[in-house]
């Protein structure tokens, strides 16, 4: 036999002797350097004493608070026998532009909006009827406007514009207004330079537009707007002394555009919800409500509130390492709910109710968002492979074990929270959700892991 083999025969012995001489005793690994008189474990266990009942949103802040360029704006309505009926109507000003030259003996050819509207959501096959108002009230672009403002008696009943059209994804829409009095007022300026080298005293004097929408359509249609678009802007064909050309036959018509930007033009998206002739209509905002499910709207609909009826035992546990807390929402199946999967939000928002009712995110979310991380909190639409219950194909899961942990130390006293859409202010759809009744197999729950210390 040559020396290599013997030296391979060798470090082969050597190390089934190494194996066999380990044993691993009663103790586990690494208990030994752990003090005799601890006993620490990994626990597993679900929380379903969870108190929950529907709510009406808080309005939304829907004027411009940042300068987004691709800001989306809802128009029309929606209407469903779960939630009711849900509109939406925008309130638009329009900047002054130094490109109008105002000379005598103005003449206006063509005075005309355009909207860019970006897709739809509801019934497309069906027209959607759309009408442009004076508004008559001045908004401000520094101050900040909710989705509940009051438009009563600030805009002229009678339209300047009505126009039907058949919906169509990425379409700019034009509205060429033949008002008269409204074009006379644009004649009244005359040879006033102020107006229109001033955009505060322009927006003085044109406050802006209304602009509402409505479909025959049971379903409803929702266009969803892009204002803040080039696209998007009021246009002007307009002659005057001042843009005579003498080698021109006639008067010289010269098209000047005011733009609807990100930077000074003020825009409000109004939301009304009606729940009349729904279930919901009959338990929204009862602290005693008993129902099987839950529901969470855009547009400031209805949101779900909750909180955690068994936290006291859990402080009793203290102390106690929270490993993690997942908070659970399933999905009413779609053969129960009626609403197909593709409809339901992508994402929902859980929150903490603060004691003037205004909503503010998880802490968990607030560092997740620091470190950019903000997805690992959860709350997206998934399916779940786990098969644990019944059906039920979908969840909403978030992530709160930094919340939690607070709360059993004693160190966060926050145990009211609300669960409402992630993009409420620019998608009108809802979550059918089982709710907190002990008769429902897959009721919200949170689960827990963690160490008892």
């Amino acid at each position: 036999m040559k020396k290599r083999d013997l030296w391979v025969i060798s470090i082969m012995m050597i190390m089934a002797g190494f194996i066999s001489s380990c044993e691993i005793g009663s103790s586990g690994l690494g208990e030994d350097l752990l003090p005799t008189d601890d006993e620490v474990s990994l626990l597993y266990d679900t929380i379903f004493e969870i108190h929950a009942y529907p709510v009406t949103g808080n309005p939304l802040t829907t004027s411009a608070t940042n300068f987004d360029p691709n800001n989306l704006m809802l128009l029309g309505r929606v209407e469903d026998t779960i939630v009711g009926r849900s509109e939406a109507a925008v309130i638009t000003q329009f900047n002054s532009t130094s490109g109008y030259i105002v000379g005598p003996n103005t003449e206006i050819d063509t005075l005309m909006l355009s909207i860019l509207i970006n897709d739809y959501v509801g019934d497309m096959e069906q027209e959607i009827t759309i009408s442009v108002h004076e508004f008559q009230e001045r908004i401000f672009f520094d101050s900040i406007y909710k989705s509940d403002y009051d438009v009563e008696g600030k805009f002229n009943p009678v339209p300047l514009v009505v126009k039907s059209i058949v919906p169509e994804d990425g379409t700019t829409v034009d509205f060429v207004i033949e008002d008269q009095e409204f074009i006379d007022k644009w004649l009244a300026i005359g040879s006033d330079t102020n107006f229109f080298q001033n955009d505060s005293v322009f927006k003085d004097y044109f406050n802006g537009f209304y602009i509402t929408a409505e479909t025959p359509s049971e379903e409803g249609t929702m266009a969803r707007l892009l204002l803040n678009n080039t696209l998007s802007r009021v246009s002007l064909n307009y002659a005057n002394d001042s843009t005579e050309v003498d080698s021109t036959a006639g008067r010289d018509f010269v098209w000047t555009y005011f733009s609807i930007n990100e930077y000074s033009s003020q825009k409000v998206n109004t939301f009304v919800n009606d729940h009349s002739g729904t279930y919901l209509s009959t338990i929204i905002d009862s602290k005693t409500a008993s129902s099987a499910y839950s529901y969470v709207q855009g547009m400031a609909g209805v949101n779900t509130r909750f909180s955690l009826v068994s936290l006291a035992e859990w402080m009793a546990k203290s102390p106690l390492s929270i490993n993690s807390a997942t908070l659970v929402f399933d999905v009413v199946p779609e053969e129960e709910s009626g609403i197909a999967i593709a409809d339901l939000p992508n994402r929902l928002m859980l929150g903490t109710i603060l004691s003037d009712s205004a909503y503010e995110p998880i802490y968990d979310y607030i560092v997740l968002v620091s470190s950019q991380q903000a997805s690992k909190f959860g709350g997206y639409k998934k399916a779940d492979a786990e098969g644990m219950f019944s059906d039920t194909t979908y969840v909403y899961k978030f992530e709160i074990p930094l919340h939690f942990q607070y709360m059993v130390d004693g160190e966060n006293s926050v145990n009211d929270f609300i669960l409402q859409v992630d993009d409420g202010k620019i998608n009108p759809r809802f979550s059918k959700l089982w709710s907190n009744l002990p008769t429902n197999n897959r009721r919200i729950r949170l689960e827990v892991v963690y160490l008892k210390l």
